[in-house]
């Protein structure tokens, strides 16, 4: 999994999967995440393939962000003192704010599409260089970000090792995660942990084990730290730090640190 880069415009099949295949377009956490609502998830899905991981999208719903409406420090959202990572924007922003190549102002500002043809490259006005500058000297001070993801389905407890497996391609190392079908990427280093989901508070439990036998997703918070980007290759590194299992009412059921 060294690197799993492969042309953003991959065939749907290989967007994220959870329990059964999850994701296909949003974070749009549009990267979106497409969930296999229709397959139980408390029935066994097959086994996650490691060495197809693949740039994907990230389950949740569509970034709404348009360039006039996400350029400037003004858009960038934070909650509790980190930056919400939330649209092909912003992660472009991340990128060059940590890469060590030229800041190319036409990146950030061109918009994606999955139309065939390619879209007009955007030449940056005065105000808009200075709107980018101002967004990347945001960004090196803040680098520590969160990530909202939706749609999230457990596979059932395994009481052997305590914890709640989730059995899809969220958490995986070398796999990238993208917005809005943008060959600019996020991915995680070595997130495995995070794969099986730590409880044995029996009342929490008794609440997941309900929603999972009710076909009930959870929602999830990333907590992240920037360990670095390359342009080159469109990718900015993250340590995933901690996650956040949550229920409909925004209820935190599991709060995992980074061993």
């Amino acid at each position: 999994m060294a690197d799993s880069r492969l042309n953003p415009r991959h065939p749907i099949a290989l967007r994220l999967a959870l329990a059964a295949a999850l994701l296909s377009a949003g974070l749009a956490v549009g990267a979106h995440a497409a969930t296999s609502s229709s397959a139980p998830a408390a029935a066994s899905a097959p086994p996650v393939n490691l060495q197809s991981a693949s740039n994907t999208d990230l389950p949740g719903s569509p970034s709404r962000v348009r360039i006039d409406q996400g350029l400037g420090v003004h858009a960038i959202k934070q909650r509790d003192g980190l930056v919400v990572l939330d649209n092909a924007v912003l992660l472009k922003t991340y990128v060059y704010a940590y890469a060590k190549q030229p800041l190319d102002y036409t990146a950030i500002l061109t918009p994606n599409t999955e139309m065939i043809d390619p879209p007009q490259p955007v030449q940056a006005t005065a105000k808009e260089k200075q709107q980018v500058d101002a967004m990347i000297t945001f960004a090196k001070a803040h680098p520590r970000l969160r990530i909202d993801v939706e749609d999230i389905a457990l596979d059932p407890y395994v009481a052997a090792s305590k914890d709640y497996p989730i059995d899809n391609r969220l958490f995986i190392h070398g796999a990238g995660y993208y917005f809005d079908n943008s060959p600019y990427h996020f991915t995680y280093d070595h997130p495995e942990a995070f794969r099986h989901l730590q409880c044995t508070d029996p009342a929490v439990m008794k609440t997941i084990d309900r929603n999972i036998a009710n076909y009930v997703h959870f929602h999830m918070a990333i907590f992240a730290t920037v360990l670095g980007a390359d342009a080159r290759t469109q990718t900015l590194h993250l340590r995933v730090d901690a996650v956040q299992l949550k229920d409909d009412l925004g209820n935190v059921l599991i709060d995992q640190k980074a061993p």
